[in-house]
């Protein structure tokens, strides 16, 4: 058995920064990223200082995240030849997978892209394609087995596996891939039955592409063309002659053939002419490529994309947790100097799962079990089957595989249910049983109280009794609830209930005695009243003449009243007439009455228009008489000077 060697890690298996998308179109729906941070590739896979292989953590939580079935892509080769551009590609970007133009490869160990892809396989079943880019084989720092670990560890865990290469098929490029003779020497299917086989292996291979990139050959057989897939079954085809070069020439073929049973080829021409422009390809957009190269990109990625499917192991689709645990499980075989065995670590990883399965699906049944049910044996029985349903369904959530892990697992998890059950059980009947005594303690003593109490009657006794009874039926349970309640009625029915009917029955008898008593005295009295009645019927027939005639009387007067009623009604018409009648009149009247007061109000406003003529006229000669009185008073005064003068004349003369 080879030893592996050990190999110091460098700077450059440092995790790559996160890369700037492309413009150019995906040709895939992202699924929601998974790890903390943008889309990058992460580290799967990597040898430590001391040459142990190791899981990334990161890329670990990753996939545990994962629960659904993932398909795998893994693209290996010689390094420094352009794999990591493919899987760019894939992703529909420029960049993502770190690319370099020198001589020292970018990648080591293995890698993976932190968020997986959401496609859908030919079948229609839908899965996350994860995509791996691996360490450049033939590398300058690598040695030989570490070649073949890597490049067996890509196989192992891919659903198709592109070997990425430069030029065409020749014996050189045949001889780089005899890797895969190296990994029946370093993988085997199963731990006993001797060495592994090619055969035997392919049986666990994934789809096999050779990728030819820079490929410039004319592809005619006997003068017609033949397509890629032609090409590399004639490159696969045994070489005649003999020799031991020969026949190792024909191993590596058959090899091939034999671990790589569904195989195809894609040629990609020199994507430019320009040097100087391909040691720079990530960065050159698509629409300065060479339409050859660019078609032929879009046929493989397609081909990619359509055939991949999910991930199978032992019958079993590989979901983000199983595939993680089966690359540890390879990796522990690794690092413990012997050599993985598919069923082995399949096994190991079935184990582990279902270990997980057991824990969880017993985690969900303690959850899952109504504890709050009343604990009698149809109710939690139905609890307990529920718990069952919920906790089965659970393990075969997880659980996978269908060997005997698997079913030591189921087993341990029945087991479990039925101690879980039985002990829960035993402690809710014992509780219930406890609750019953304690129950029925309490009604003893609320029902004797009840009994005993001062002018108790059976009425009251019987509502304090189903009272006890309703609660008791409402709050207590078990297997012994009835027999509890059973034995209480009976030592009921035995003790105080019979006490107290006995009291009852004493005081009903001394009861029925005064009864008797007042009886008799009722009787005596009974006689008296009837004698007081056959007098009273001789004034009956007296009321009843009076009332006879009383009614009679009544008869008439009813009719003389109907009669001046009648006469009442003529009057009131008569009056009705009269008072129509007068109505007329005082309406004309009304009108009348309002036309002379109209033609009062036209002579008055006449007269009180020659009034005020009047006025203004007498106004007027009062202005002039109060003229005239003035100079009337003027002319006086003027006439006693004048008669004065006169008189003196008189005298004079």
């Amino acid at each position: 058995m080879m030893m592996f060697f050990s190999r110091g890690t460098s700077n450059d298996s440092s995790p790559q920064s996160p890369s700037t998308p492309s413009s150019s179109t995906p040709l895939f729906s992202p699924s929601t990223a998974v790890a903390s941070g943008p889309a990058r590739p992460i580290r799967l896979v990597y040898c430590d200082e001391r040459g142990k292989f190791q899981m990334d953590p990161e890329a670990v939580s990753v996939l545990q995240l994962v629960k659904e079935p993932i398909g795998v892509v893994s693209v290996c080769g010689r390094a420094r030849q352009g794999k990591s551009y493919i899987l760019n590609q894939l992703l529909g970007r420029s960049s993502g997978f770190k690319v370099a133009s020198t001589h020292r490869p970018c990648t080591k160990g293995l890698w993976l892209w932190s968020t997986p892809l959401k496609r859908t396989a030919l079948d229609g079943t839908e899965y996350n394609l994860l995509l791996i880019d691996s360490e450049g084989i033939d590398a300058y720092d690598q040695t030989g087995t570490y070649s073949t670990q890597i490049f067996s560890l890509a196989v192992l865990l891919s659903s198709m596996f592109i070997y990425n290469q430069m030029g065409g098929i020749d014996e050189a490029a045949l001889d780089r891939l005899s890797l895969v003779t190296e990994m029946t020497k370093h993988i085997r299917v199963r731990a006993s039955g001797g060495k592994t086989t090619a055969s035997e292996l392919g049986q666990f291979s994934p789809i096999f592409v050779w990728l030819l990139r820079d490929f410039y050959l004319d592809l005619v057989e006997d003068n017609r063309k033949i397509t890629p897939r032609d090409y590399l079954e004639l490159a696969l085809r045994p070489v005649e002659g003999g020799g031991r070069d020969v026949s190792a020439k024909n191993e590596i073929r058959e090899s091939i053939r034999a671990l790589f049973p569904d195989r195809d080829c894609f040629t990609l021409v020199r994507p430019l002419s320009d040097e100087n422009e391909l040691q720079r390809l990530d960065q050159i957009s698509m629409e300065k490529l060479r339409p050859e190269f660019k078609a032929g990109l879009d046929e493989l990625t397609r081909f990619v994309f359509e055939r991949t499917r999910p991930k199978q192991l032992g019958g079993t689709v590989m979901t983000g947790p199983i595939f993680a645990g089966i690359t540890q499980s390879f990796l522990d075989a690794l690092n413990n100097g012997a050599v993985p065995t598919i069923t082995s670590s399949w096994q190991s990883v079935e184990e582990t799962e279902c270990q997980k399965a057991l824990e969880y699906a017993t985690e969900v049944y303690k959850s899952s079990f109504d504890r709050t049910r009343p604990p009698d044996e149809a109710a939690i029985q139905e609890a307990h089957e529920e718990a069952v349903r919920k906790a089965v369904a659970a393990f075969n959530s997880i659980a996978v595989g269908t060997g005997s892990a698997r079913q030591r697992c189921e087993k341990r998890l029945h087991i479990f249910f039925r101690k879980e059950f039985e002990d829960y059980k035993r402690e809710a009947f014992m509780k219930a049983y406890m609750q019953c005594s304690n129950a029925i303690q309490k009604m003893e003593k609320e029902l004797r109280a009840a009994c005993q109490a001062p002018a108790a009657k059976f009425a009251d006794v019987l509502k304090v009794l189903d009272k006890l009874l309703s609660s008791y039926e409402a709050t207590a349970y078990g297997p012994e609830k009835w027999q509890k309640l059973a034995s209480f009625l009976r030592q009921s029915l035995e003790g105080p209930i019979l006490d107290f009917v006995k009291k009852q029955l004493d005081h009903i008898t001394s009861e029925k005695s005064s009864l008797h008593l007042k009886c008799r005295s009722i009787e005596d009295k009974m006689g008296l009243l009837t004698k007081q009645l056959e007098a009273s019927e001789k004034y009956k027939s007296d009321y009843i003449k009076r009332y006879e005639d009383a009614m009679n009387d009544k008869n008439k007067l009813a009719e003389e009243y109907m009669t001046r009623i009648s006469d009442l009604k003529k009057t009131s018409t008569s009056l009705d007439e009269k008072y129509s009648n007068l109505s007329k009149t005082l309406e004309s009247t009304k009108r009348e009455s309002m036309e002379w007061k109209r033609k009062y109000d036209v002579a008055l406003s006449k007269q009180k228009a020659g009034e005020e003529v009047a006025s203004s006229e007498v106004a007027s000669l009062k202005a002039r008489s109060s003229a005239a009185e003035e100079r009337l008073a003027a002319a006086r005064e003027q006439t006693v000077p004048a008669q004065e003068e006169a008189a003196e004349w008189k005298r004079n003369t």
